[in-house]
């Protein structure tokens, strides 16, 4: 899985460690479900998921309020298709797939009960340190998140919360 949508341009603005998941190809944010949902992901249907992406708040050092705004006025939705294949290979416990030069502690992934909760803290080879919390609720075919990061770098503190929710719409399109 890629890493952009799921963020919505956070992973850039932030220079964040960021949840393996996006919308930008077949493996994309609508597959952060099974992601988020760790150990949990087998119960995650394959399928068309919708996903959209909605910034409620933002705090980047440099960026200017009227351009943080245009950012929050307009949640992001995309649709991909979501495989078995995709859902197994993120049947996992970690939040964060950390790039490379980059080390992550507390990093974890729970789901049971139709619960989310995830977490991690992270420094990058410049000494920038980042920290992501996720919590939220599935179904087989929902999700429904609210991720929260913060970070420090040279440029001052920076923070974003974003929600993120996920629906099963159907059988994959065919292309």
């Amino acid at each position: 899985m890629t890493r952009s949508m799921i963020l919505a341009g956070a992973a850039a603005l932030l220079a964040a460690c960021s949840p393996p998941a996006s919308t930008t190809n077949a493996n994309g944010a609508t597959a952060s479900a099974p992601a988020a949902a760790g150990g949990a992901a087998t119960s995650i249907r394959p399928g068309q998921y919708r996903t959209t992406v909605t910034i409620v708040s933002m705090s980047i050092p440099g960026v200017p309020q009227s351009q943080l705004q245009a950012m929050q006025a307009q949640p992001q939705t995309d649709e991909d298709c979501v495989t078995s294949g995709d859902i197994s290979d993120l049947a996992r416990k970690s939040l964060i797939d950390a790039d490379e030069g980059e080390t992550c502690t507390d990093n974890h992934m729970n789901a049971a009960n139709g619960r989310i909760e995830g977490a991690a803290n992270c420094t990058n080879a410049d000494g920038d340190t980042h920290s992501m919390h996720i919590t939220g609720g599935y179904t087989p075919t929902h999700m429904d998140m609210d991720v929260t990061m913060t970070g420090q770098s040279a440029a001052g503190q920076m923070s974003q919360h974003i929600r993120m929710v996920t629906d099963r719409i159907g059988e994959c399109v065919a292309h």
